[in-house]
């Protein structure tokens, strides 16, 4: 017969080691510790001071464009430059603390947990770097990165030639779980790794390129890639629990492919796609909830929620728009002076929206009213004479550039000589900090 007081004294151990297990668990540090702030990509912040007319309160210049959205922990801020630089600075002042240099592009934002930083390059490599000194502490090597491509991309002539995609802004930024991390690749896997050791737990393959991040969430991990399908993947075993599949366009390969990332919310997720379609989805099931056409803007970005509301924008359809988050229903339509490609970022009732044109915008989210407009220094300069005064873009002067340049300029040449902002903003004791393609990364209060 089983001795009762032995096996409750086991039962008790054993709580006790998963107990001390969880406590030894090296988990993200805050909302500032990754990309939209947690696994989930909520892309909310505390609300902190109002900011009613923006300044800059220091300005970092890099050597090339500033895609990544940064990460925070104490007193430190870091972000990734096109000039193949991890960057350290002083959050107060914008001192540079210290640089970690690698072989390629760091389009990606990085997470921090532990006291390590971690990252992905387009050398093909991921990264974790002692978050105070920046020394390596492991490296992974991923089976490869590169951008998109195709045939006629795009529209783009001669129509059997393959063209990269410059749209194609981003690398795929971890999400960190427990004791592992994710992130896609460019080889078309989605990687989980040992946080500690950097070992691959699993790796599961596509047949598309992923430059979105992973969400986790409800023991899954949830990703979009060019492939044109969402995946759910146990977060365990790395097993594809359900896939969604979205728009298909072999032609100009221009309206289908999911750059933009995940969100969370109670029991559906959300995400945007080049097919012009924002999608809500079964948390659990895949199966569709609803979805909003965008008047075949493309949504590249990741959405926010305000309360009951939806919040996002699109590439072309110059609209920041708020929907019913259960329903897709619109709440309100806005007319903004451009596009956007960077996911907004909320702060108690304001949300901060960087765009193609190198703006910022502060909207109330209630209303979807701009509040105020802040200009990058390359906006300010609009080095092709563009934009109007009420900062729309004049279709005339952008055809007369184009003439002069011969028709060597296409419409991203315009974005980056405006500094466009693809850096999903974060928002901390009433400051902004984003980076821009003028090579600026900004602190803005």
């Amino acid at each position: 017969m089983k001795n009762p007081l032995l096996l409750t004294c086991v039962a008790f151990a054993l709580l006790l080691n998963f107990d001390l297990c969880l406590a030894q668990s090296p988990q993200a540090n805050d909302v500032y510790s990754m990309f939209r702030g947690d696994a989930k990509h909520s892309g909310t912040y505390p609300a902190g001071k109002p900011i009613d007319s923006p300044h800059i309160k220091w300005k970092f210049k890099t050597n090339s464009l500033v895609n990544s959205s940064p990460a925070i922990s104490g007193n430190n801020i870091y972000f990734g430059g096109a000039d193949s630089v991890m960057y350290c600075l002083d959050i107060n002042s914008g001192a540079v603390k210290w640089q970690f240099k690698t072989g390629g592009a760091v389009n990606a934002s990085p997470a921090i947990a532990d006291g390590t930083l971690f990252f992905g390059s387009h050398d093909g490599n991921f990264y974790a770097l002692d978050a105070a000194t920046g020394k390596r502490k492991w490296v992974f090597n991923t089976a490869g990165e590169k951008l998109f491509s195709a045939r006629h991309l795009h529209g783009q002539e001669p129509a059997d030639s393959v063209f990269t995609d410059r749209w194609d802004f981003w690398l795929s930024s971890p999400a960190i779980d427990g004791r592992k991390l994710y992130f896609g690749s460019g080889s078309g896997f989605l990687y989980a790794l040992d946080l500690k050791t950097g070992k691959q737990v699993w790796a599961f393959k596509t047949d598309g390129i992923i430059h979105s991040s992973p969400a986790v969430a409800f023991g899954k991990v949830y990703f979009g890639g060019w492939d044109t399908y969402l995946h759910a993947l146990d977060a365990n075993t790395g097993k594809e629990i359900w896939k969604f599949q979205t728009g298909i366009d072999m032609d100009k390969h221009n309206q289908t492919g999911i750059t933009g990332s995940v969100l969370v919310g109670d029991s559906l997720i959300y995400f945007g796609c080049r097919d012009s379609y924002l999608y809500a989805l079964n948390a659990a099931s895949g199966k569709l909830a609803w979805k909003k056409f965008n008047d075949h803007g493309w949504i590249s970005l990741t959405p926010v929620i305000f309360g009951n509301k939806l919040i996002y924008s699109s590439g072309s359809s110059h609209k920041f728009a708020a929907l019913d988050k259960n329903t897709g229903d619109v709440v309100y339509e806005q007319e903004i002076p451009t596009g956007t490609f960077a996911s907004p970022s909320v702060a108690g009732n304001t949300i901060y929206q960087g765009t193609f044109i190198g703006t910022l915008m502060a909207m109330d989210a209630t209303t979807g009213h701009i509040k105020w407009t802040f200009l990058t220094d390359a906006a300010k300069a609009d080095k092709y004479h563009i934009l109007n005064p009420d900062l729309t873009i004049s279709d005339d002067k952008i055809d007369a550039a184009v003439k002069d340049s011969g028709g060597k300029l296409r419409p991203i040449d315009f974005g980056i000589s405006l500094g466009c902002i693809n850096s999903s903003p974060v928002i901390k004791d009433g400051v902004i900090y984003f980076g821009s393609a003028d090579g600026n990364f900004y602190a803005v209060d």
